[in-house]
């Protein structure tokens, strides 16, 4: 439990409250404000701004008011990608193909390839210092296992949503800032190319999470149950894929 008192402060401080079994952490400063204000970030962190005269005891209050709201947003941020860094796409660089690393390797070649073997993968150009030719036979060459390895598994999960009342034709592979994936308001499901990096059961999380969207489509507490039905493991998922960004 918080204090009721505190020594007041312009540093900011780490807190926690608990809502239920789910503890919520939260940065807390204060100012010259007259309302207390909350923040949720894409990055799940919450940020709280008091006016000088509160309380602890005030926050703490307001926060388990605020509690469920809290959680709804740091759902609602949790399948937003993270940044990803820029690529140079030379010799030696790191990249994530279904949850393993691999080394680019850049080739003279005959032909314009890109073959996977042996724990790298291998680009094959008549100039090997081209670098804008390289980055668009791996970025096609990516783009062309996503298309294969995301409708292999749409198909899988959707027959599996159908036994929940959730029926779809098909998905669109559509880069996006910052989501791994989307579903429109028309219906249309969509599956960011990146997505490609993770394990196939986080490929799998990321299907499932916007097939229930074609149901139910907040992030409301019959979302989650639907969810659990189809996935009962979705949250460890959802955890593995936030572990992945491309190194």
């Amino acid at each position: 439990m918080i204090s009721h008192n505190r020594d007041i402060s312009l540093k900011p401080r780490r807190m926690t409250i608990q809502y239920g079994r789910k503890k919520i952490d939260y940065e807390l400063s204060y100012s010259p404000r007259k309302t207390l204000a909350i923040d949720v970030h894409p990055d799940l962190s919450v940020v709280v701004t008091a006016p000088h005269d509160a309380t602890d005891f005030a926050v703490e209050r307001k926060l388990q008011k605020r509690s469920c709201w809290i959680i709804q947003q740091q759902r609602f941020f949790e399948n937003y990608l993270p940044a990803i860094p820029t690529r140079k796409y030379v010799s030696g660089e790191s990249h994530r193909y279904l949850g393993r690393q691999y080394r680019l390797r850049v080739h003279e070649g005959d032909e314009n390839i890109v073959k996977m073997a042996r724990g790298q993968i291998n680009v094959y150009l008549s100039d090997p210092t081209n670098k804008s030719r390289i980055k668009t036979l791996v970025v096609g060459w990516f783009r062309q296992r996503a298309e294969i390895v995301f409708g292999e598994l749409f198909d899988a999960m959707v027959a599996k949503a159908n036994r929940h009342g959730i029926g779809a034709d098909n998905f669109e592979i559509r880069n996006m800032k910052n989501r791994w994936g989307s579903c429109t308001k028309e219906g249309r499901i969509l599956l960011n190319p990146d997505l490609i990096i993770a394990p196939k059961t986080c490929i799998e999380y990321v299907i499932a999470h916007e097939l229930c969207h074609l149901k139910e489509h907040n992030h409301g507490p019959r979302f989650y149950r639907l969810l659990k039905k189809l996935m009962p493991d979705w949250e460890q998922r959802r955890e593995r894929l936030n572990d992945y960004l491309i190194g």
